[in-house]
């Protein structure tokens, strides 16, 4: 069994090297939603580990090869939605990094909007951080 303490933690005690290190996770974050604003999957395919997995509001899981499969067949096809993130946390643990953030989805239909809670896990790798799991639900 697993078991996660936290303790609260103002900026002042979060050493240097976990700020610059959340700060290229939130890139990473803000690139990853450019590609889905654009059906980017080069970009997408470099964010990824090879072993990621995801785990949709849907109950689907598909993996990095299903992910880049179903977005090369769209590629450069603007989605039939918007999307945004608010709240974005990053906390990073030594070679590991959590993002949570609100998506929000927009259909450019007919204006329906859709919230989901995302969690995504990602890994130094080499240097390199990559993103080894997402996780989103219903808001």
């Amino acid at each position: 069994m697993l078991v996660l303490a936290c303790a609260p933690v103002t900026l002042a005690q979060i050493p240097e090297n976990n700020k610059a290190d959340s700060a290229l996770v939130q890139q990473l974050e803000t690139s990853w939603l450019s590609a889905e604003r654009t059906t980017d999957a080069a970009l997408l395919d470099r964010v990824m580990a090879d072993d990621f997995v995801g785990i949709g509001a849907n109950g689907q899981t598909p993996g990095k090869a299903q992910l880049l499969k179903n977005w090369r067949s769209q590629a450069g096809q603007a989605p039939p939605y918007t999307v945004e993130t608010s709240d974005m946390r990053v906390f990073v643990l030594g070679e590991t990094a959590v993002a949570t953030y609100t998506k929000t989805y927009t259909a450019k239909e007919n204006g329906n909007i859709a919230h989901e809670d995302v969690t995504d896990i990602f890994t130094r790798q080499h240097g390199s951080w990559k993103l080894r799991l997402s996780r989103s639900s219903p808001h």
